[in-house]
């Protein structure tokens, strides 16, 4: 039972590290280059046979140089001037199309910005799975309106598009497992932090959840009045960089305290079948449950009716609990209990029955 046991979980950890990279890996990572919060630039006159992957760090593709496969992005920075002869994908991160960037297949984001300027050229078409549109790579415009619907009793039609179900369970699977690598780099380092976070929601959960809601309104109150003080008062100086920091500050805490939960998920799990894992392998697990199933909540059209309410709130509780434990560094105990009150004897004069 052990070694099955064993076997199974080297070949999950074999899926979490090398699923993500598959999908996009025509010609094979062999031939291509993966970078890990580094810098890579391609200089112009340079040509990469294979696929550029990054994770994290920063990439660059000068003008003249070309990529001779497709270019994935998993956080950080990647600049294109140059060409790629298949698709590119953003999960998390920014890209930035210079004038003369070419991508002769498509360009997919999920969950990331895209900085498009005049002159690049997309044979393809540009999937946006956080509003779900598809638009033409050659205009990069909106996605074309509906045909306008006379005024009248509309009966809505049930319409199942086999591609675009395809795609929203890839793009689950694929933010799934992105995550699920993050939380494995993070625990390399954080494990103690995210399980102080972890005991927090657990034993306040309550309370974690109300200062998550509140640090977002507070964020969002904040953006609004360095907004406002940069229009009255010419500080861009200071007010631009706080502006863009509030939120990454927000979201980076807010994924903290995701992965903290995914992590709490995966040591039950481990307990449940009786092994000792690796943390990183256990938060790995668990945040690519955690995540997939929030997907699942929130995409089904029967479910993600009410189904976003509870990763909604799982969010929120995560944010909190970061927010209360400074980012894992302090411990936050359950709160204690008032002792019962004793009602003191009746004076009646009378000795208490025995």
């Amino acid at each position: 039972m052990k070694t099955k046991v064993k076997l199974f979980s080297l070949m999950l950890l074999a899926v979490l590290v090398f699923v993500p990279l598959h999908s996009a890996a025509a010609q094979g990572l062999m031939d291509g280059r993966v970078i890990f919060g580094q810098s890579f630039t391609l200089k112009s006159g340079e040509t990469l046979d294979g696929d550029l992957v990054l994770f994290g760090g920063s990439a660059s593709i000068e003008e003249g140089a070309t990529v001779n496969g497709n270019a994935v992005l998993f956080g950080g920075n990647l600049v294109i001037d140059g060409e790629v002869t298949g698709d590119a994908a953003i999960v998390g991160g920014s890209m930035t199309l210079g004038a003369k960037a070419h991508i002769h297949g498509d360009l997919s984001t999920v969950g990331a910005s895209l900085d498009r300027k005049d002159g690049s050229q997309i044979d393809g078409q540009i999937f946006n799975t956080a509003t779900g549109s598809v638009s033409d790579g050659n205009n990069g415009s909106s996605p074309v309106p509906p045909t306008a619907v006379p005024p009248s009793i509309v009966v809505p039609e049930i319409h199942f598009d086999p591609f675009q179900s395809v795609w929203s369970v890839a793009n689950a699977f694929g933010e799934a497992l992105a995550i699920a690598v993050l939380a494995m780099l993070l625990m390399l380092f954080l494990a103690p932090h995210a399980d102080r976070v972890a005991h927090a929601v657990l034993v306040q959960p309550l309370t974690a959840g109300g200062l998550g809601l509140l640090t977002i309104v507070a964020g969002v109150v904040a953006l609004i009045a360095l907004g406002i003080l940069s229009i009255l008062v010419v500080t861009l100086i200071i007010t631009v960089p706080l502006i863009i920091i509030v939120p990454i500050a927000v979201g980076m805490a807010a994924l903290f305290g995701w992965i903290a939960v995914g992590y709490e998920i995966g040591q039950r799990f481990v307990k449940v079948i009786h092994q000792e894992w690796h943390p990183a392998f256990t938060a790995a697990l668990g945040t690519f449950a955690l995540t997939l199933v929030s997907r699942a909540l929130t995409d089904i059209p029967v479910l993600n009716l009410v189904g976003w309410l509870a990763p909604f709130l799982v969010g929120l509780a995560a944010l909190g609990a970061v927010v209360m434990t400074r980012f894992g560094t302090q411990t936050v105990n359950a709160p204690v209990k008032a002792p019962a009150v004793i009602p003191p004897a009746a004076s009646s004069g009378e000795n208490p029955v025995q």
